[in-house]
């Protein structure tokens, strides 16, 4: 099933076999897209590029349909592997993309100018608080997959972070059809943040949660958050976790 979605996705997808075996060492990837426009892939992200576009992680158990004209939320955007591929799979979707790493950023600005206006790229954090935070980069020296507002590891940068309830206000999103979260620790002070009437504008969200095994900081407390907030939860792949509101 992996590879018949990369047949279905992707029209130059023998270029992924001359990554995956070695016969090339050119970084990034450059993958044309059967909808449309491309993406770049740097080398050291493949594997999180696949369980976008293979695995279809962050769509396996979708709880809700995504309408046409949807407006998208990516937090902790990365490169914008995901921001691509939701404004490929949904029609006529929207979708707005944060990542407050700036080497990341770049990679995603690239990409979202791929993307033919319907992705909009924005170097901001999403966190609990606003200001300027401390950002660890983790131990890459390019694209990385670790940088953290709540980890103290690798080089420390700083980067402007927003409320969710700003982000929103900022840039005009009345409701939110689907909310990814990948975002290194964050989402608790994120989600626990959020006002109740924020949240009733999220149809559905799709959270990496990184348990870390004390408090509230924990999946079972962010279950138990999202459920007394009216959110249905069921757990997705690679520990991923949906939360939706049931349709009236």
């Amino acid at each position: 099933m992996r590879y018949l979605n990369l047949i279905k996705t992707i029209s130059n997808w023998p270029v992924y076999f001359a990554h995956k075996y070695n016969l090339t060492t050119t970084s990034p990837a450059v993958f044309e897209l059967r909808g449309g426009g491309r993406i770049h892939v740097p080398r050291e992200v493949m594997h999180e590029f696949k369980e976008v576009f293979f695995d279809e992680a962050y769509l396996c158990g979708l709880p809700l349909a995504v309408p046409e004209g949807a407006t998208v939320v990516d937090i902790g955007a990365n490169i914008g592997a995901f921001s691509v591929f939701a404004a490929t799979r949904f029609t006529g979707a929207r979708v707005v993309a944060f990542e407050p790493d700036p080497v990341n950023f770049a990679a995603l600005a690239r990409n979202a100018a791929e993307a033919a206006g319907r992705v909009t790229a924005v170097e901001e954090a999403i966190a609990g608080q606003a200001g300027t935070l401390v950002f660890h980069r983790g131990d890459a020296t390019g694209v990385s997959t670790s940088g953290s507002l709540v980890r103290s590891t690798g080089e420390k940068i700083t980067v402007r972070a927003v409320t969710l309830e700003e982000a929103f206000a900022a840039r005009g999103i009345a409701t939110c059809d689907l909310m990814k979260m990948d975002c290194e620790g964050a989402e608790f002070d994120i989600l626990y943040g959020a006002s109740d009437a924020l949240l009733a504008r999220i149809r559905q969200m799709v959270v990496e949660i990184h348990d870390q095994g004390r408090g509230d900081r924990t999946r079972a407390a962010v279950v138990a958050h999202l459920v007394k907030k009216g959110f249905r939860v069921k757990d997705g792949m690679h520990h991923l976790l949906w939360a939706w509101r049931q349709p009236q």
